[in-house]
């Protein structure tokens, strides 16, 4: 037992060790980001037309200003990249005049403004009348933003530059620009190993400036949106593993790592499957709509709507209309207030990223980068980070003995599990255990330990939403892992015992007990030992019709090849009728039924062995003639007799401790062997005592053969030959047993002389073949006239006694 079990652990703490091994070298990474991603699409959008519990996305503090496909078509003539004194300087004193508090630019404008520097190369100092330098004027809008309380912020990034000193360089926007000292933030962003982007930067350090935190352009975003001073600096707090910037508190990914776990708030806001509508996560405007004023004209005149002069008092439209209607009032502008978030979306710039929501009800969908951007901004401000368990999917100093934990929690109950119930029964409570995994990695994630019974259901729209902040990430990847090494090892083990076990018993007994037979012997834990145990089966005997003959006719070698054939065909027939050879003595089969493991129907068993080893026979005489001249005659009408007894006796392995045999014993076996030597006296070839033919009567054909003593028995047996199986007697056998019973019938009511005339009669109907030395019919025949002669009395229980084997 404690063998056993002990194995069992040792498997159980490998399994553990092997899976914390993996899990160190990241085997797990990938797979365990997948799964987030999942849970991030099982939990489906926080805002937008289809979030679950709808949160409009104008209560959302980022809105997307957009060079999207619309924006691209409309300003075609103007072409890209656009002119910055016409459209980006216009874009900017629009949207402060909206009244937006923070304006950020995901578009780097390092390089000079392309027809500025067109007319700068061309004219020098001297530009013509009239020309605006489009970074300058750039510039201006965004001392204008400054002035009127909102913020401009650049873009900037880090380049390795291998061949220069120092290897990094740090890319500002143009110097034209940035007189007007605009703040800007670094917009570099690591995938993970899948390509994806699941975690934003807190700051980006120079290789020659390590000890300068440059911030991300939304954590510049949000010193100017919360009105957090120049003299707050970004810190970390190394007990609470968190960035502190005024009064937002980042939690880092990691130990002292720069970067948050992104809370993607749903697909790409302007995306869409087919013709339904966009997904709106976040308010998503053209650009073309921003610069759409009464003083501006789009190119294309049918779709210039002054959109932008809707939101300003100030406008025709709107004094206008506030001379026709006093009570009118002039639409809130949608940027008031907010953080207005600049990038690009079409397709020709390809600045895309892919995020958990990549994949999302099956329809592929990447995110423009500077929405990306938008979704970090808005999970500092709602406060709204994923927490993960450990602080870390991977293997890290910081989830070490986290991860380690659960793994072997998991993996223990697990084992427990596998020690309580069968490897069958075990192993689908560790599938449900897996599944209870699954249901609490992702329920966590989505505050609804149901959803996968909602989902299966068809009920997605019943899966709960988390609370800002409510979602927690643990690495269950891992952990499942391990039950399932502990499951295939252990189980693994338990086969090759089963199968060492097996091997025992086949080597054993495997010459003579069917396959069937060991199986269930190993099932029900029997071993072979020395000694023997009483209980009610079936004793077989059977050999060949004048098997001496045989050798007197046949060379040493046809003797053996013909007995091989012979015996090898028998022995099928018995095993694969679950008998259990006892041995073989010359042409002789010993075997018996119902041991060494129970056997049902053992009589009926015994009794089908017998008609198909005479079926199989007569095949063997029809070959054995088709071979012409190989074998005497005496060969292709060989017949063989046996005698089945059902009763009790002893079963097992007798002899000594060096050497046994599984043999039977018990007066049922000499009956057994009695009536298979004594049919021959009979002209039979299958005699069967009275138990076996009661427990079988109405699945075979019978004739009554006797109610005899047997030589070496006192008391009588009544026996009869199985014939055939029920409703397939051969030849005349219709004919032949009303007569034969009629007749027996006259004998047992000691009316001899019509008893005789009767069995002369059915012996008439008797097939007497070659080497058939009599029949039933015929035996009786003498008998009445002996009885005749010497009534046995009025006492007379009708036996005989046979004088000879």
């Amino acid at each position: 037992m404690i063998h056993k079990y002990g194995i069992g652990l040792a498997f159980t703490i490998a399994a553990i060790l092997v899976v914390v091994g993996l899990q160190g070298l990241g085997v797990f990474d990938l797979i365990s980001l997948k799964l987030l991603d999942y849970s991030f699409m099982i939990r489906g959008p926080i805002s937008g037309w289809a979030a679950r519990e709808p949160r409009p996305n104008d209560s959302l503090d980022v809105v997307l200003i957009d060079v999207d496909d619309e924006t691209y078509r409309l300003l075609g003539e103007i072409g890209w990249p656009y002119p910055r004194e016409k459209i980006w300087a216009r874009a900017v004193r629009n949207l402060v005049d909206a009244e937006a508090k923070v304006i950020i630019f995901d578009i780097q404008f390092d390089s000079r403004d392309a027809y500025s520097a067109h007319m700068t190369s061309y004219f020098g100092n001297n530009p013509p009348e009239g020309f605006i330098d489009g970074d300058l004027a750039l510039a201006e809008a965004i001392s204008y933003g400054r002035e009127h309380g909102c913020e401009v912020i650049m873009s900037s990034t880090i380049k390795p530059e291998p061949n220069s000193i120092p290897p990094q360089v740090l890319v500002l926007p143009n110097r034209y620009i940035m007189t007007s000292q605009p703040d800007h933030g670094l917009i570099d962003m690591s995938d993970d190993v899948d390509n994806f982007i699941r975690r934003y930067p807190v700051f980006g350090r120079m290789e020659h400036e390590k000890d300068v935190w440059r911030p991300q352009l939304g954590i510049k975003a949000l010193k100017y949106y919360l009105d957090i001073p120049d003299t707050v600096m970004l810190r970390y707090d190394r007990d609470s593993y968190e960035f502190v910037y005024g009064d937002l508190r980042i939690p880092s990914y990691g130990r002292f790592r720069a970067t948050f776990l992104t809370n993607v708030y749903g697909p790409a806001s302007d995306a869409r499957i087919g013709d339904a509508e966009a997904w709106g996560t976040f308010k998503h405007i053209p650009l073309a709509w921003i610069i759409d004023t009464e003083d501006f004209e789009l190119p294309i005149a049918e779709e210039d709507t002054d959109w932008m002069s809707t939101f300003d008092s100030t406008s025709g439209f709107n004094l206008m209309m506030s001379m026709v209607d006093p009570s009118y009032e002039v639409p809130e502008s949608p940027f008031k207030d907010k953080i207005c978030m600049i990038g690009v979306s079409v397709e020709v710039i390809h600045d895309y990223k892919s995020t958990s929501f990549y994949n999302y009800l099956g329809q592929p969908t990447l995110m423009p980068g500077f929405e990306y951007h938008a979704n970090a901004i808005q999970t500092m401000l709602d406060d709204n980070y994923p927490r993960v368990w450990g602080r870390t999917l991977e293997f890290s100093q910081d989830s070490a003995w986290h991860q380690i934990l659960l793994i072997s929690v998991a993996t223990l109950l697990a084992y427990v599990l596998l020690v309580i119930f069968q490897p069958l029964w075990g192993g689908i409570l560790i599938l449900l255990e897996a599944l209870f995994m699954l249901c609490l990695g992702v329920g966590l994630f989505t505050a609804d330990f149901f959803w996968l019974f909602k989902l299966l259901l068809g009920n997605r729209e019943s899966i709960g939403v988390p609370a800002l902040g409510g979602s927690v990430v643990i690495p269950i990847i891992p952990p499942m892992v391990g039950m399932a090494l502990v499951y295939v090892a252990n189980v693994l083990y338990q086969f090759i015992l089963e199968q060492r076990d097996k091997y025992f018993l086949k080597n054993t007994f495997g010459t003579y007990i069917s396959p069937e037979l060991i199986d269930k012997m190993y099932e029900e834990k029997q071993e072979p030992k020395l000694g023997g145990d009483e209980g009610h089966h079936t004793a077989f005997f059977t050999d060949i019709q004048s098997f001496s003959s045989f050798s007197e006719q046949l060379s040493a070698s046809e003797v053996v090849e013909l007995l091989n054939e012979y015996l090898t065909d028998m022995t099928t027939i018995l095993l694969d009728n679950q008998g259990t050879l006892d041995k073989y003595i010359g042409d002789a089969i010993v075997a018996f039924y119902g041991a060494p493991v129970p056997v049902e129907r053992h009589e009926y068993l015994a009794c089908l062995t017998a008609i198909q080893m005479q079926e199989r026979l007569a095949e063997l005489r029809a070959k054995w003639q088709a071979e012409g001249g190989k074998w005497p005659e005496i060969v292709h009408h060989m017949q063989n007799r046996i005698g089945i007894a059902t009763g009790s006796m002893v079963t097992g392995n007798m002899g000594s401790a060096m050497r046994m045999n599984y043999t039977m014993m018990g007066d049922i076996v000499n009956t057994a062997a009695r009536l298979e030597s004594s049919a021959k006296q009979y002209g039979i070839y299958i005699q069967v005592a009275e138990e076996t033919y009661q427990a079988t009567q109405d699945e075979f054909e019978w004739r009554d053969l006797d109610f005899v003593k047997v030589k070496g028995k006192t008391l009588p047996v009544r026996v009869y030959e199985c014939i055939s199986r029920k409703g397939q007697l051969p030849g005349n056998y219709a004919a032949i047993l009303p007569a034969y019973h009629e007749a027996l019938k006259l004998y047992r009511a000691q009316q001899w002389d019509q008893a005789r005339e009767a069995f002369i009669e059915a012996d008439k109907l008797e097939d007497m073949f070659p080497y058939r030395p009599t029949n039933p019919s015929r035996i009786y025949i003498p008998r009445c006239e002996q009885f005749k002669a010497n009534p046995p009395g009025d006492n007379w229980d009708g036996s005989f006694t046979l004088t000879s084997k």
